[in-house]
């Protein structure tokens, strides 16, 4: 295991073994959303793909990839998951306003 995950909150004990019961409760969180919170976006340690991503590639490329995905969700909504990816596409431009307002951290 990397010190990166380490610091971030890895979920293994001493043995290299992930922790079950924190792996059940993430499965059955219902603050899990599929517009604003997918599962699958949480990773194995919890930590959000969006905070990941953003503290990865500073705000600027973060607003841009959140600006291209709303574009995606806008172009595709009739053929694909309707009203879910228009939440999807204002979900990604409330991920832009945040970034760029700070959301209230300064």
């Amino acid at each position: 295991m990397t010190s990166y995950v380490k610091r971030v909150g890895d979920l293994t004990d001493e043995d290299g073994f992930v922790d079950c019961a924190y792996a059940t409760e993430a499965s059955t969180d219902s603050a899990f959303d599929p517009v604003t919170k997918p599962l699958h976006y949480a990773g194995h340690t919890g930590i959000d793909c969006k905070s990941a991503m953003e503290s990865m590639l500073g705000t600027e490329a973060y607003v841009s990839h959140m600006q291209a995905c709303a574009f995606k969700y806008i172009w595709r909504w009739r053929d694909k998951n309707g009203i879910e990816d228009l939440k999807k596409a204002r979900e990604c431009i409330g991920n832009m306003i945040r970034a760029i307002e700070g959301d209230g951290d300064e």
